[in-house]
């Protein structure tokens, strides 16, 4: 067999996995956001090629391809934790997660295998193909939405978080969260593919102004949420505001001396270091953060840190809010079983009892693990013991100035149902605190940050973020990182923020998600229509 027949046999394949390719390249650390509006379009091409006899099981597996390649490329620093945990299995734990996350772009491409045939006039033609654009487009984001939901849910790089410095185009996100962006983009995507492929059925680009209808359609909407985003970052802001100074800590402690009991004291001397100049900022802060896990087994792990903990925060002369794990009976008088939290403790003074948000969205095979009666014992031990769920959505409440924060702890910020709970229930400023050295010196907390910020413009609320090895910063409500201190360096940052005095609750915080019910609908739709045409 030559080459050519070779190329002509496996190019669908090809193609597919290029889809993947150039939708990992939109992500940290390729940073080409550029590529999106293209990304899908050598899986359409492989799909629309494909004998209607074959697509039943072509289709799915081709969308498998995409998805394979994409979040195995995308998610690779999961295997940082091979070294961390000095098991080679789990350098295959990206493959893994692709291999269940994969399961999404493959029911997609199955959905829109059938584009629509030639309808007798061109009008007709082309709401045919807007039809169809929109039903495909309203697939993505409902699978997308699942995809962040099922089994606790993993949404991160959903197509609309590769433009979030874009920064005309995600401001739609106050109105449908970044779903909304995504369907702008795979939107996009499908009436370019569209076009193509008629224009190359016909093989002549005079086949253009017939397409005007779909290129409008598409332009339209891309010009639509531009022109919503400029006017939401032109127009000012005339609510009153309190202004909010905080000092964050990036202690840069890697995890494998967390978990080293002979570096603990070093832990600590690092942060009692960073208090000193922290200490030394006159006039003092409102707020002094600390991230999640700042040390090493927690201000309640014996007498000996949680007196540490207090006495830097007097040396502050500032309230300190930490990440920390907290143990609390099951019962008031402090009997029963105990459960241990992740949580956000604000200290305001030795005198007063200390407040706690206690992370409700805890991380399966990181935080507790699935199943565990039923798994092998090596499995057991890499997560030896489990962390309780949260159950409120408290906010925690600073004095001076009075302002009521919403934690989030770990990768809370990148999930927008967490966030919205905090501010249905009045948040004014949203604090993350976070760790991230799990997985080294890679990509993995850029991408944090890209997923995260979409919870400042969905809810039209500053946030400020602390974490152990980066990104600390904070976002404004428009999505602009306006204070960074570089990753993987140790410091302080000084992060002033102001916060609504009297927020406003956005159509997102309002509505949240529920326009994607819709979307599920047309995808069920499309589904029915895809079987009765075979």
């Amino acid at each position: 067999m030559n080459t050519s027949a070779v190329f002509r046999k496996n190019w669908p394949w090809l193609a597919a996995a290029s889809s993947g390719v150039l939708l990992a390249l939109c992500f940290a650390p390729w940073n080409q956001p550029v590529l999106i509006w293209l990304a899908l379009l050598p899986l359409l091409a492989a799909l629309w090629t494909t004998p209607k006899d074959a697509s039943k099981w072509k289709a799915p597996l081709l969308g498998y391809t995409t998805g394979i390649v994409f979040f195995t490329s995308t998610f690779y620093w999961l295997s940082e934790l091979a070294d961390l945990f000095e098991s080679p299995a789990l350098y295959g734990l990206p493959l893994l997660l692709a291999v269940y996350l994969g399961l999404y772009p493959a029911l997609w491409a199955w959905l829109v295998a059938h584009p629509p045939a030639p309808r007798r006039t061109n009008a007709a033609s082309s709401l045919a193909n807007i039809n169809f654009a929109v039903r495909a487009t309203c697939a993505w984001v409902a699978l997308d939405w699942l995809r962040g939901w099922l089994f606790t849910g993993f949404g991160w790089n959903t197509p609309g978080i590769a433009l979030h410095n874009n920064l005309a185009l995600i401001q739609i996100a106050d109105l449908f969260g970044v779903h909304g962006v995504t369907f702008v983009v795979v939107f996009s995507n499908m009436i370019l593919a569209l076009v193509v492929r008629r224009v190359i059925r016909t093989a002549s680009i005079r086949e253009l102004p017939n397409l005007r209808a779909e290129i409008m359609t598409a332009l339209l909407l891309v010009g639509l949420s531009v022109s919503y985003g400029v006017r939401c970052v032109v127009q000012k802001n005339t609510g009153s505001t309190i202004p909010l100074r905080t000092v964050a800590l990036q202690p840069n402690i890697a995890q494998e001396e967390k978990f080293d009991e002979s570096e603990e004291n070093a832990v600590l001397e690092k942060i009692a270091a960073l208090m000193q100049v922290v200490a030394a900022i006159q006039p003092p802060p409102d707020l002094v953060l600390w991230p999640e896990a700042a040390t090493p087994r927690g201000m309640f792990a014996d007498e000996a840190n949680h007196e540490f903990t207090l006495r830097q925060a007097g040396l502050a002369n500032a309230p300190l809010l930490l990440g920390t794990l907290e143990p609390v009976p099951s019962e008031p008088d402090g009997g029963g079983e105990l459960f241990e939290y992740n949580s956000a403790v604000l200290i305001t003074s030795k005198e007063k009892p200390f407040q706690s948000y206690r992370k409700r969205h805890i991380v399966p095979f990181g935080e507790f693990l699935p199943f565990r009666d039923w798994l092998p014992r090596w499995v057991r031990m890499l997560v030896p013991g489990d962390l309780a769920p949260g159950k409120a959505a408290n906010l925690l409440f600073l004095e001076k100035p009075a302002v009521r924060i919403g934690a989030l702890v770990c990768f809370e910020d990148s999930l927008a149902r967490e966030t919205r709970a905090l501010v249905l229930e009045g948040a004014q400023v949203l604090v993350n605190l976070t760790n991230d050295s799990w997985f080294g010196n890679s990509a993995g907390a850029a991408q944090h940050l890209a997923n995260a910020k979409f919870r400042a413009i969905e809810t039209r609320l500053p946030m400020i973020r602390c974490a152990n090895t980066g990104e600390t910063c904070s976002v404004d409500p428009m999505g602009r990182v306006d204070q960074r201190l570089e990753a993987f360096t140790e410091g302080i940052d000084t992060l002033a923020v102001l916060v609504p005095e009297q927020p406003l609750q956005t159509t997102y915080t309002r509505f949240g998600d529920l326009w994607i019910a819709g979307c599920g609908l047309a995808a069920l739709v499309l589904a029915r229509r895809r079987e009765s045409s075979l």
